[in-house]
């Protein structure tokens, strides 16, 4: 017996039936082949929706990172004005010393929001990676 790929059985052995055998074959293969075809496109449906909802969350998350900086931008001009106002009104050793902690304060929130920034995605690499040699001994 020869098996072919479609869902219709050869010409010869579709003769071997009545008309109405063969019309009742014909119309199951239309039903089955319509069906592969709603399956295939809810399939495309929900992958394009997922791909909106993704494209969604990476809007929002650059919009996060966006206001994060500038939020952190902000608090460093505060402080580094704080620290130019003490600076200036400033008569003894104490008031300059205060000015350039709050300069400091500024300066590195500043560089940490950016640090910070960029420490979670190289923390997910490395959980990724394979498991070290001392974790794969102790399963």
């Amino acid at each position: 017996m020869l098996r072919g790929s479609s869902p219709l059985p050869s010409p010869e052995q579709l003769a071997a039936y009545p008309p109405e055998g063969r019309e009742l074959i014909f119309r199951m293969a239309q039903a089955t082949q319509a069906h592969l075809h709603r399956i295939e496109l809810e399939r495309l449906e929900l992958r394009r929706e997922k791909l909106r909802a993704r494209a969604i969350d990476r809007a929002a998350q650059r919009r996060q990172i966006a206001r994060g900086q500038y939020l952190g931008f902000g608090i460093c001009v505060l402080f580094l004005a704080a620290s130019a106002a003490v600076a200036l009104l400033a008569t003894s050793g104490w008031g300059q010393l205060t000015a350039s902690l709050l300069g400091g304060i500024g300066l590195s929130s500043l560089v940490f929001v950016f640090i910070r920034g960029q420490q979670p995605r190289a923390s997910r690499r490395l959980r990724l990676r394979a498991p070290t040699r001392a974790a794969a001994q102790s399963n």
